[in-house]
């Protein structure tokens, strides 16, 4: 998928200065700036992801004498979200912005293909879109039974009766927008909005977690950590604290 994006943004080739502008952190002052930039935030800082990390590493069998090959493992996955992200932004400037196309509807984001694709541009963002959707619903829909089958045993049983009726339930829920005829585009931008209300709660979670000498035991944390974690809290709150005023401006 990265590679696709990076191709991609060789053929649209946005102004370099507007993918500089971008990097600077500030909130678009446009209608539904607050609620996108929430979304964003909600996305690629999810807290499902902070939860479902140490559960990977446990999966992995890694223990306190790979923690230099988890720290690798973990700032180069940073880094690739990073990047993705940027490029899927650019690339977003460069094939929508620039020509003034709104994406209001799914069919909207098929159109941008018709120059290329030609009659096929439906049918091929219809199977990318695909895709990317099992691509990930999967792992979403693990995360709830992980958290609890390790609360509970630490294993994951996928043939227990409550594996069965966590996933359906959160299928169910899935199925609330497209049932009640709900616009696709503005569910998923609300959806990954209300992520970034469980992030704060994370990472102060973490910090306490790594407070506690009842489960460090003789480790310690560095200060650069710790440093890093309150930002990532005041960051949380802010992105927070935008997400509840675009919320009230939406509704």
């Amino acid at each position: 998928m990265g590679i696709s994006f990076v191709l991609s943004l060789c053929f649209v080739q946005p102004l370099s200065i507007d993918v500089v502008k971008g990097l600077l952190p500030t909130i678009p002052d446009v209608p539904g700036g607050k609620m996108l930039v929430a979304a964003f935030v909600g996305t690629t800082m999810a807290s499902a992801t902070f939860l479902s990390r140490p559960l990977f590493v446990k999966g992995k069998g890694w223990t306190i004498k790979n923690l230099d090959q988890q720290k690798k493992d973990s700032i180069t996955a940073a880094i690739l979200i990073f990047v993705i992200s940027a490029v899927i932004m650019a690339v977003a400037a460069g094939a929508l912005f620039y020509q003034g196309k709104e994406v209001s509807q799914v069919l909207d984001m098929a159109n941008t293909l018709e120059p290329v694709a030609g009659k096929w541009a439906v049918s091929i963002f219809f199977f990318g879109a695909l895709s990317a959707g099992l691509s990930s619903i999967f792992p979403c829909l693990l995360i709830a039974p992980l958290l609890i089958a390790d609360y509970q045993s630490g294993e994951l049983d996928t043939n227990s009766r409550q594996f069965r009726i966590i996933t359906a339930v959160a299928c169910l829920v899935a199925l609330i927008g497209p049932a009640f005829g709900a616009n696709p585009i503005e569910i998923q931008i609300l959806s990954q909005v209300f992520n970034v209300f469980v992030l704060p709660i994370v990472v102060l979670g973490i910090i306490l977690m790594l407070s506690s000498k009842k489960v460090m035991k003789d480790y310690k944390t560095s200060l650069g950590v710790y440093i890093g974690l309150y930002a990532a809290l005041f960051f949380s709150l802010v992105i927070s604290y935008n997400g509840i005023v675009a919320l009230l401006e939406y509704f």
